[in-house]
Parts: C-alpha cells; structure tokens; sequence
C-alpha cells in the first residue's frame, strides 16, 4: 500500500514538472509579433460599361522569424502579389537598416474585386510594412498607388483616373502618383444615330489629373518618386538619408587600378598590331580583308576611348572591349580560311574553367584586394556564360559564336590582371551572404518576369537574369560561395534595371536615372575603396543610352553592396591600405573627363551586315573553288 503511495505521489510531481517545464517553455515555442498595420490601395475592376474604381484592404502583421513572406486573399491574386509583397518587406527593412530574415511578413487582403493585381498595390504595402515595423500611426486622409521597386522608387501603373474616383469617395483627400501619370487618358461615350440606330463610340480624351481632381473631387493629386517622399504625406516625418558624395579611391586602390589598366592597355596595343598584320598577310580577298578591317576599327576606337579615359576604372572596359574585337577577327580569319579552331576553344575553356576554380580561394587583407577579387569573379562568372553561349550558338550562328568566344577570352584576361598580386590560400567562409543574395535574386526575378510579362516590356535583361541566377544556385552547389555570390548580385542588378528601364519608357521620367544613380553613389559610400562600384559607376556616367546607364548603376550598387557585406563577413579593413610593394605601376595622374561614347546607329549596323555579307560570300566561292577543283 505504501509503496503504491509512493508511485503515486512520484507521478504527481513528475507530472508537476512536466507542466512547469511545459510553461516555462512555452513563450519560446510561438513568434513574437513586432506590429501590425492595414491600409487602402486602390485598384480596377472591369465592369460591362467599362472599368471602374474600388478599394481594397491590405493588413500586414510582422512577427520575429526568418525572412519568409505569406499572402493570404479573399479573393484571387495575381502571380506578381507575392512578388510586390516580398519587395515592400525588403524595401522598408533596408530603408529601417534591419535585417530582412530576422521577421516574417503575414498579408491579409480583402476586396470586393474578383482578381487582385500586386504590382499597383506595392507602395501601399510598403507604407503599412513601415507603420508595422515602427508603430508610426498612418495618416488615413492619404492613399497612394504605385508599384515598388527594389531600389525604392515607385513605378508606373493602369487605372489612374478611376483609382482617384475610388481614393476620393473613400474619404482621402490627398492622393499619391507615380511620377509622369498626372496626364491620363480617358475616353468619353459619343451616341450618334445612323437611321433608325443608334450606334455608341468612345472618344478618347487627355485629362490633367492635378487640376481634375482638385475641382471635382476635392482631392489633391501628388506625383511621388520614392518611397521616402510617399512615407513623408502618410508620417509627416522625413526619413533621413543616408550622406553620399563621389566616390574616392586611396593612393593604394588608384596604384592598384592604374597597374590593371597598364597591363590591360599594352594587351589591347599588341592584339591590334598582331591582328592587323595577321590579317592582311592572310589569304583572303581583298573583299573580305576590307570588310575585316571595319571590325578592326572598331577595335582601335575602343582603344582609343579607354586612352582617354586615363586611369579610370572604366578604362580597363574599354581596353577589354578592344581585345575582344582584334581577337575576334583573328578567330573569323581562321573561321573563313577553314582553319582548325578546337585547339582555341580548348585554350579559352581550360583559362575560364580555371578562373572558376580558382577564384574562391584568392585571399584579401583589405578593401583593395576585395575589390578586385570581387571584379574578378563577375568576369569570369560573365566569361562562363559568354563561353556556354558561344557553343549555343555555333550551329547557327558561327560568327556571333566566335564573338562570345573572343570577348570571353578577354574577360579572362581582364579578370587575372585584377588578380595578378592576390595569393592564394584556404577559401574564406560567407556565412548567410550567398544565401541571401540568392534569395533576393530569386525573389526579384520572379516579381519582374511577372511584371514585364503582364506589361509586355523587353524580357532581355530578364533572361540574361535568370542565366545567372542559375549560375549562382550551381556555383553554390559546387561550393563555389564567393563566384555564387557574385553571380546572385549581378542576377538581381539586371532584374532590377529591367524594371527601370520599364519605368523610364512608360513615364518618360528621368527621375529613375538619377535615383539610379544616387543608389550606387550609397553603395560605393559603404565602404572605402569600393573598386567594384567606383567601375561600373566610371561605366554608367560614360554609357550613351539611358538603358546602359541604368543597367551600369544597378550593377554599381549591387556588386558595391556585396563588397560591403563582404567585408563585413571577414573583417576586413574598412580603411585604405597602402599600396603593395609588388604593384609595379604607379598611379598616372587623372585625365579630364570625355565625352560619352558615341552610340552605334542604322549605318553601324548597316556595315556590320554588309561585312557579314562579304565574308559569307567569301566563304561560299571559297567552298566552291574546292567542290570544282580549282585552284
């Protein structure tokens, strides 16, 4: 009986502990929530006369957790919600300087619209991801519409006019526009008879929004290029900014620049000579020589505009880009005089494949050897796909192949002068860094491959995105962490200047090139020395057409970015170092500035036919010349 008892009473306070372990643990087991919010985004809806205005309402909670993103409807969502979602989230997070996978983002959207599109309602969501984070209150008289981007600025979107209706009978007396959307279209219903018929027509009809809305619907009409101007109308607060200024390299960076681009400079000098004769001590006609030598020349005008371009970080494009040229018209002589080229593939394969393998373990004792370290990696991760590419081609397409090979060729080139002073040893851990960038990437390319879909933009930039964001998730396979990396912020720079590039074309706003620019100007500012942002930064305000320009600044900050976490990751120096006793070109002193390159127009392309043309000929008589047995 007594040791019954005894069982007893053991299992009671067995059972006593287990709940007090229970409770004490408990707290651990759920997500803290860290805020919540709701905002109205206007949307449209079709309807049997046409499209009208209506509100939908977005709730967004944020609880600790690990980056993730959920979105929960009433009703049906388009692809691209999840993707605006999820850049509202990284957006506000990088503006509040917080770390994106410490929380998870819970959406909650109710409308009375069948279908909800996302892209429209991506500031909107931004503004409540902020009021959630901070607990700042929302001003409800507010209402805005716009897609968000990932760099922050708001983009164009559909149904303006009506969304103002919708804002207006809703309560809001001011209302937020993407920049350049004050003007819309309308169209007006015209009844006219024909007989006994009467036959109805809609008329279009320009409409200033501003003016409009301030006289009929008592709303204020405001166009809003970033985030931080629409968060100023719903907080009243001004979010700071972070300060930027030109970048400015050491003694010890423009030394190390300065070597690179000698050595870059004497190899584009010697290709040009060497090719040149190589070409005309060849046996092609004199027909075919000539149209060569237009290839050559522009060769000799990349050489020329990297000369005047002194020791800037843009220069060593430049002289890369002459390279390519003279090489590929090396490679289309042997091509059209039937000479074996499997031996230079073979040579250009093995260089690339040994940059890949050979560029995680290049080490860095400061933000100079970073920098070039990191350059490196992007052109051979380029050189990669420009070789893959070239082998794509070749059964098509022979001479497009061989230009991929040559400029492949001289990316490697390019890529071992950065890292011709670097030593090698153990390749240094990344912790979290390629993970992430491979996440944004995906989740970046997701939302702008839905959106230009939708838009019918160009998808080129887009499809160039996703080949290297394939790249980054096998680089990262193999364990190649820091080519992963690279790759990744490349992938999401080019998805990123696919939007704006949209934007550009639809608003005609230039406020996107100078937000564009103002980005990479705060990434090269996060660290000293930042090579990688200084280059493409050189490139961009050097670039003729806005589309490159665009393309170059994203490159800058995102590549400029990764230098910085980076750097964070290995603990390197954030101050300059001197330069190195091994770099055997001192700086040269600063060219004035030039002039943008010129852009190729119809007669450049009209040549380049004409050569191609010529040289097909060229290699038919040649063909036939051998069918007949003539000599």
């Amino acid at each position: 009986m007594v040791g019954a008892l005894k069982q007893v009473v053991a299992a009671l306070l067995l059972l006593l502990l287990s709940a007090q372990l229970a409770l004490s643990e408990a707290p651990e087991s759920y997500l803290r929530v860290v805020g919540s919010a709701w905002i109205i985004a206007p949307a449209v809806y079709q309807t049997d006369g046409g499209y009208a205005g209506s509100v939908t309402n977005i709730t967004v909670f944020v609880t600790e957790g690990w980056g993730d993103v959920y979105v929960s409807t009433s009703s049906l969502t388009q692809e691209d919600f999840q993707g605006a979602a999820t850049a509202a989230a990284r957006v506000v997070s990088k503006l509040l300087d917080i770390d994106f996978s410490r929380y998870n983002f819970y959406f909650k959207v109710k409308s009375d619209s069948v279908i909800v599109g996302g892209p429209s309602a991506g500031v909107a969501m931004a503004v409540a991801v902020y009021s959630a984070l901070t607990g700042a209150p929302i001003n409800r008289s507010v209402a805005v519409t716009g897609m968000i981007s990932p760099d922050g600025s708001v983009g164009p979107v559909g149904g303006i006019y009506e969304k103002a209706q919708a804002v207006a009978q809703y309560g809001a007396k001011v209302f937020l526009i993407p920049p350049g959307q004050s003007l819309v279209t309308t169209y007006r219903e015209v009844v006219r008879r024909a007989g006994p018929f009467r036959i109805r027509t809609f008329e279009p009809q320009i409409i200033n929004l501003t003016e409009y809305a301030a006289r009929n619907l008592g709303l204020k009409v405001v166009e809003v290029s970033t985030l931080e101007e629409a968060l100023a109308y719903f907080f009243g607060v001004k979010v700071e900014k972070k300060p930027i200024s030109e970048p400015s390299l050491s003694a010890g960076a423009r030394s190390r620049v300065a070597g690179v681009v000698s050595t870059l400079r004497d190899l584009a000098q010697g290709e040009l000579n060497a090719t040149s004769g190589y070409l005309e001590s060849s046996a092609l006609s004199a027909l075919a020589k000539r149209a060569l030598r237009s290839y050559l020349d522009t060769a000799a005008s990349q050489l020329s505009r990297a000369q005047s371009l002194g020791t800037s970080p843009a220069a060593a494009f430049f002289y890369t880009s002459s390279v390519a040229y003279s090489r590929w018209v090396r490679y289309l002589v042997d091509y059209y005089l039937d000479r074996p080229l499997e031996e230079t593939v073979s040579i250009v394969s093995e260089r690339v494949q040994r940059l890949l393998d050979q560029a995680e373990s290049f080490q860095v004792v400061s933000p100079v050897d970073l920098g070039c370290k990191l350059l490196a990696a992007d052109l051979a991760v380029r050189a990669s796909r420009l070789l893959n590419e070239s082998a794509a081609k070749w059964s098509s397409d022979p001479v497009s192949a061989l230009q991929s090979l040559a400029f492949a060729s001289a990316l490697a080139d390019e890529a071992e002068a950065w890292v011709s002073i670097l030593a090698r040893g153990e390749p240094p851990a990344l912790p979290s860094v390629p993970e992430s960038y491979i996440s944004v990437a995906r989740s970046t390319w997701s939302y702008v491959y839905s959106v230009l879909s939708q838009a019918g933009g160009d998808m080129t930039l887009v499809s160039l995105s996703h080949t290297y964001l394939r790249a980054s998730m096998s680089l990262y396979s193999s364990g190649k962490r820091f080519l992963a990396s690279a790759a990744a912020a490349r992938s999401i720079a080019l998805s990123e200047a696919a939007l704006l590039q949209l934007q550009l074309s639809a608003t005609g706003s230039r406020i996107y090139l100078s937000i564009a620019r103002e980005q990479a100007l705060i990434a090269a500012s996060e660290l000293a020395d930042n090579i990688p942002a200084a280059y493409f930064l050189s490139l961009g305000d050097t670039a003729a057409s806005d589309s490159d320009k665009l393309t170059y600044y994203r490159v800058a900050a995102q590549l400029g970015s990764l230098a910085a976490d980076i750097s964070k990751q290995l603990g390197t120096a954030v101050t300059s170092q001197p330069p190195s006793p091994q770099q055997p070109h001192p700086a040269a002193p600063q060219q004035p500035a030039t002039p943008p390159e010129r852009p190729r127009g119809i007669l450049d392309q009209l040549r380049d036919f004409l050569a191609r043309i010529v040289l097909a000929l060229e290699s038919f008589f040649r063909w036939l010349k051998q069918l007949l047995g003539w000599s």
